[in-house]
């Protein structure tokens, strides 16, 4: 009730949260955000128990607020580390609704009324980290318009960029993660088990054969291989960078990074048949 919603969607963080939507959909428009606040389907999303959150998010920020120092130093470590010629001009932003994270435009947009976050402050940094990272990607890398994705080559690809960018994402704080103890996240529970590693490697094999042959045109279908309920872009990209790093070194996984994503696959991907 203090400001109209295009003047939130004109803030610099929502303005980061539409330029998402463009990529995936057909945007976010004023609608969409009332909509979703008066607890209707919308494409801005994440606004569920939001009134029933409000004092365990305020007690959030205030988490937040207390550990923007030592957060801020702890991020950049983590990604001077992996990334030491990168731009590391990054806002971060605490928003209601829309994604848990999304990372783009400069900006890292960490949805606050996240369960992941309210149970654990701690996710939240690991989470800047992961939004952090696509930040980083996007300023090496052009990432298309889901709807400009038609063609069987053009969803090869398209898997291949988000194995990168995912796989990466998922792969920086990792090391974090271990040290610190908070592997129960569910992509690292995956990647913490070897059983399931290889589940989701033979996965990833079974999608690589349809992306490869190109047995359908349904977006439907390529957006599963992508996106699914396996997270093979995020698990399997994250797995194949642990690959190139234990074949390679740590400082080939600093080149893989700045690879255009096909030159990526193409040279590395031999290493998730093994």
């Amino acid at each position: 009730g203090h400001v109209t919603v295009q003047q939130l969607l004109d803030h610099p963080a929502y303005q980061t949260v539409c330029r998402h939507a463009e990529l995936f959909s057909s945007g976010i428009k004023p609608l969409d955000v009332e909509r979703a606040v008066s607890g209707e389907r919308s494409p801005f999303y994440g606004m569920d128990k939001f009134s029933d959150r409000k004092e365990r998010i305020l007690a959030l920020l205030n988490t937040l607020r207390s550990n923007i120092d030592p957060w801020t130093t702890v991020i950049h470590n983590q990604l001077s580390a992996l990334f030491p010629e990168a731009d590391l001009d990054i806002t971060v932003y605490p928003i209601i609704g829309y994604d848990m994270g999304i990372g783009l435009n400069g900006a890292a947009c960490l949805n606050v009324n996240t369960p992941l976050y309210l149970a654990e402050p701690y996710e939240f940094l690991f989470y800047i980290i992961h939004e952090a990272t696509h930040v980083i990607y996007e300023r090496a890398h052009t990432i298309p318009r889901l709807a400009d994705v038609m063609t069987p080559m053009q969803w090869r690809s398209y898997f291949n960029l988000w194995l990168q960018n995912e796989g990466y994402a998922v792969y920086t704080p990792l090391k974090l993660r271990q040290d610190l103890g908070f592997l129960s996240d569910h992509d690292y529970k995956v990647l913490s088990d070897p059983a399931l590693v290889e589940e989701h490697r033979q996965a990833y094999l079974q999608v690589k054969q349809i992306l490869d042959e190109g047995l359908t045109g349904d977006p439907a279908r390529y957006l599963e291989c992508c996106f699914g309920d396996k997270r093979l872009t995020y698990r399997m990209g994250c797995e194949l960078i642990r690959r190139i790093e234990s074949t390679y070194g740590r400082q080939a996984v600093r080149q893989a990074f700045t690879l255009d994503c096909d030159e990526f696959a193409h040279r590395y991907e031999y290493l998730l048949k093994l």
